[in-house]
């Protein structure tokens, strides 16, 4: 039986998880306010674990405009002279670029995923709500990963 795992749109929050044939509407997660996403299937008696919130790297990197880009690249360059804490952050970018590239693919639900992106927009590298729009943009066929 499929599971499904209810989550809230205002933070991206799991809350709960149920077994269902299919979606079920629960007074306490009315779906205006909570995705309930496939989180397991079971087809022909083998779990498959749902996609739906993995994309490509190269769809991750595409949801960044050019100049997001750029200003992520810049503000990962190190620069000898800085002081630590300039450095330290400089460091982290460069990390956290190394560890999408190191990933088969991004899985937009994942707390270190939102977290670097929202990172982003916290240190003034994304313009004010770009860090949502970027994570939970609708998942198109063409950016979703299907291992």
């Amino acid at each position: 039986m499929p599971i499904y795992r209810v989550v809230r749109k205002s933070d991206r929050k799991t809350v709960y998880a149920y077994s269902a044939d299919a979606v079920v509407e629960f007074h306490e997660y009315p779906l205006a306010d909570f995705d309930h996403i496939l989180e397991v299937a079971v087809v022909d008696n083998a779990i498959q674990a749902d996609t739906g919130t993995r994309i490509t790297r190269l769809a991750f990197r595409n949801r960044f405009t050019m100049q997001e880009k750029a200003a992520i690249e810049i503000a990962a360059l190190d620069n000898p002279a800085a002081d630590m804490q300039s450095r330290g952050l400089a460091a982290t970018l460069r990390a956290y670029m190394d560890d999408i590239q190191a990933a088969s693919f991004v899985d937009l639900a994942r707390a270190d995923t939102r977290g670097g992106v929202q990172q982003l927009e916290t240190l003034g590298i994304l313009a004010a709500g770009r860090a949502l729009e970027i994570l939970d943009a609708p998942i198109t066929d063409e950016e979703r990963y299907t291992g």
